[in-house]
């Protein structure tokens, strides 16, 4: 090979080269600064899940005293565990001063905000009262909120409870037939209320007898090393092509790049984004309200005369679907057992409705409350704190 046709193939090299370093720059710098997209596993695989069932009686928790970070297409953020597990920074069990407990799911918990940018860190920031967070993420009905008060949260003193209610999902995270049956839930150690025909009443039960079968248990998630990863690649039975294209997509940011891409290609072109509603506002739903009902009864015996506030949480569909009727069958069954029983309604349904738009209140990429959205719900909540005397 002569000397002029070494030195284009050395020029072409480098510019490959080139080439490929800028566009995993470009790749990098979209996926960790402005979350388009999932990072490869190499990275992700580093960090503890955000959530595991390691509650024997409800299942879903933190790890104590750790941190990790919860990554998803459009956020990138890190989650600090207290001492019991919570979400929160560290709270003492007894306290002279006013203080708020939330129960609740993602909502509360934080779900891909920062924690200075979430409702508790807010209200606490602006009212001076301090909050109990103790949300989590993991598929967590009313249910498990009201059994981590029995056992856990009720042990802190506070004053009053914000209960986030979510009936975009929480209704069948506490139907038992449908949580056996859900790929997400169906191999995961979670309690449910089951009621009994013949004695007329409910059942506490387990799905998955034992916590430490759990799908979800700390000893079943599997934590893959850099190495771990190589290796599953290179031992897999497949073809070499396959090999490489697993690892340029689990090793490279531009790997993660393309697949992302490729993915919502897929989804954009099978059209069923715009088929997307929630109608759980518009129809009656007497099973999941009866049972709701009963939680928040015998939530309310546990926490005696102090206030109970119940922050009701709509998803971008139901308001797509209120806006066009102005109805709710299932929000004015809600506001009448609230009137009955002396707790407080924050209706967010009404309150989202009211705005111009709610663009930029949620997430780009799901359904939980951005920053903005937070800050949003705090004002809403302050507003009803007013009338209540703590």
């Amino acid at each position: 090979m002569n000397a002029v046709l070494l030195k284009k193939l050395r020029f072409y090299l480098i510019q490959i080269l080139a080439l490929i370093i800028i566009i995993e720059l470009f790749s990098f710098v979209a996926i960790r600064l402005f979350h388009i997209g999932l990072p490869p596993k190499v990275y992700s695989n580093q960090f503890l899940p955000f959530f595991v069932d390691n509650n024997k009686v409800f299942g879903a928790w933190h790890y104590a005293n750790a941190t990790t970070r919860h990554i998803g297409p459009c956020w990138n953020v890190e989650y600090k565990f207290n001492s019991y597990g919570a979400r929160d920074s560290e709270k003492q069990k007894t306290s002279d001063k006013k203080r708020i407990l939330f129960l609740g799911d993602s909502f509360i918990e934080g779900y891909g905000v920062n924690e200075e940018n979430r409702l508790t860190n807010i209200m606490e920031k602006e009212t001076g009262i301090e909050c109990l967070n103790f949300g989590t993420s993991g598929s967590f009905g009313t249910t498990q909120m009201r059994l981590l008060y029995e056992t856990k949260a009720k042990d802190f003193s506070h004053n009053a409870v914000v209960l986030s209610f979510f009936p975009f999902n929480d209704l069948v995270d506490d139907d038992y037939e449908f949580g056996k049956s859900f790929f997400y839930t169906k191999n995961r150690y979670r309690p449910y209320m089951v009621k009994d025909s013949i004695k007329n009443d409910y059942e506490l039960i387990y799905h998955v007898d034992a916590l430490e079968k759990s799908q979800a248990h700390p000893d079943s998630v599997i934590r893959r090393s850099t190495a771990d990863l190589f290796r599953d690649i290179y031992y897999s039975n497949t073809h070499a092509i396959n090999k490489i294209g697993a690892f340029i997509t689990d090793f490279t940011y531009t790997g993660a790049m393309v697949n992302f891409i490729a993915d919502r290609i897929k989804f954009m072109q099978a059209g069923t984004e715009n088929t997307y509603k929630s109608e759980v506002f518009k129809q009656q739903n007497a099973k999941g309200m009866e049972l709701f009902q009963y939680n928040v009864a015998r939530l309310k015996t546990e926490m005696g005369a102090k206030p109970l506030i119940i922050l009701l949480i709509p998803h971008p569909l139901d308001l797509i679907e209120y806006k066009s009727t102005k109805k709710s069958i299932f929000r004015d069954e809600l506001l009448r057992f609230c009137q009955a029983q002396n707790i407080v309604l924050v209706d967010l349904l009404a309150d989202f409705d009211k705005l111009e738009s709610t663009e930029g209140y949620f997430l780009p990429c799901d359904g939980h409350w951005s920053a903005k959205g937070n800050e949003f719900v705090s004002q809403k909540l302050k507003e009803k704190l007013k009338g209540i005397n703590l």
